[in-house]
């Protein structure tokens, strides 16, 4: 049988997302177990995550000096012997930790995992925090802040989140020398025992699950003391205020440019069409920032738009790094794109694409048991059922051009921008 090669195969229009079963339980002591038992390699990958993250800290910077130092010593190894045991059997432990979470992660091959449970059990609730090590955390943090602070871009993101949510705020404030220097192994057992307990932890499980391998995991889990975390969170009681920053910089060449505004969390009845004008704005290659900025104009090498979601809140942005000669250009360039999608509907070609694209995303989403997980994991982090990504497609595929329309309208309001201009135009 041959294959006519005159003709491409039919487009098919993706019309609802079928995510692969996701079983729950909530273990006696408030430890919720999530398993997503799917694929044909015999490996296994397991998450525990604490929510709270900086909402627990009593001293600013204790939170992620935690999630990183605890694969680096425990009561049993130290941080070298770890890592050697763990390379031993081909497997990889990963610590670290967000605004709004902590998480431990093991990935390993099937055979290996009753062997790598006890390292993680060690890694999670027996840390050492050794001062050798919190001083090797704190010099390198700070090497690595000096590197950065020579970058524009991050240094526009760190003044941004900063105008957004206030300097004070979990959400606002940014790592200084001084806030490393200040850590202490008493500070961070303080938050360690504070802030990792059994009804704020979610454990997923991912892979080819065994039987073998899920009562491991319910028995190691499941008998941890029950201990609760209260988690006070407090969005800023003043929200920010429209302003355009310049910051000087050494690079004399190009600036970075960070324009955004407060706003929603997930759950908020605009995410699903923000979802999609953000996509429209500068959200993919094609989009038109994209194709005006780049494309035609030649002004940047790479634009895009994005809104960046926590737990309780969120906000938006567009972030470029353009030659000098080019910013104030570009600064009209990206307020004039806002302007077209409040003027002028998205045409019928261009929508059509976009929602292409991104049910095409929600495809590659749930290739594979990790990526399910991943799913998994945003739900339970925001409380979220698993409908949320369905409801999601669905809408990516009724919004109309005039809903969106009235949405540009509604946010992209140059009066409510923070700009943040880094370099030496």
């Amino acid at each position: 049988m041959s294959v006519d090669r005159r003709h491409g195969p039919e487009i098919k229009k993706i019309t609802e997302l079928r995510i692969p079963p996701i079983r729950k339980e909530v273990l006696a002591n408030g430890i919720e177990l999530i398993e997503v038992n799917m694929g044909t390699q015999n490996l296994v990958q397991l998450e525990v995550l604490f929510r709270g993250g900086r909402i627990n800290e009593a001293h600013k910077g204790v939170s992620r000096a935690v999630a990183r130092l605890l694969k680096e010593g425990t009561e049993s190894y130290t941080g070298s012997q770890l890592a050697e045991e763990v390379d031993f059997y081909g497997a990889n432990i990963s610590s670290g930790g967000s605004l709004d979470y902590s998480y431990v992660k093991i990935f390993t091959l099937n055979k290996y995992f009753l062997k790598m449970l006890p390292i993680l059990e060690e890694v999670v609730y027996k840390p050492s925090f050794a001062d050798e090590e919190l001083q090797k955390y704190a010099k390198n943090s700070i090497q690595k802040l000096k590197v950065e602070m020579a970058k524009s871009e991050l240094v526009a993101y760190k003044a941004i989140t900063e105008k957004l949510y206030g300097p004070d705020h979990v959400y606002g404030y940014n790592s200084t020398n001084e806030i490393f220097n200040n850590l202490t192994r008493e500070k961070l057992l303080d938050y360690y025992n504070t802030a990792y307990g059994t009804d704020n932890c979610t454990v997923i499980m991912s892979g080819k699950i065994t039987d073998e391998v899920r009562q491991a995991v319910k028995a190691l889990f499941g008998k941890q003391p029950k201990k609760e975390v209260e988690l006070d969170f407090n969005l800023p009681k003043v929200l920010p205020q429209n302003c355009s920053e310049r910051i000087k910089a050494e690079d004399n060449l190009q600036s970075a440019v960070k324009i955004g505004c407060r706003l929603f969390k997930r759950d908020h009845k605009d995410f699903q069409d923000m979802f999609v004008l953000n996509t429209v704005l500068g959200g993919y290659f094609g989009s038109r920032l994209m194709s005006s900025l780049r494309e035609e104009k030649g002004y940047t090498y790479n634009i895009y738009s994005s809104i960046d979601m926590m737990i309780y809140d969120g906000y938006f942005n567009v972030s470029t790094e353009v030659g000098n000669e080019y910013l104030e250009a570009t600064l009209e360039g990206i307020y004039s794109e806002m302007e077209r999608l409040k003027n002028e509907k998205i045409g019928k070609i261009e929508l059509d694409m976009v929602k292409n694209y991104l049910s095409g995303n929600f495809l590659n989403m749930v290739d594979g048991p990790f990526k399910v997980a991943g799913i998994a994991k945003v739900g339970a982090l925001n409380n979220l059922d698993i409908s949320f990504y369905q409801k999601l497609m669905s809408r990516i595929h009724s919004v109309t051009a005039e809903d969106l329309q009235a949405l540009a309208k509604k946010y992209f309001l140059r009066e409510n921008m923070i700009e943040i201009i880094v370099g030496n135009p």
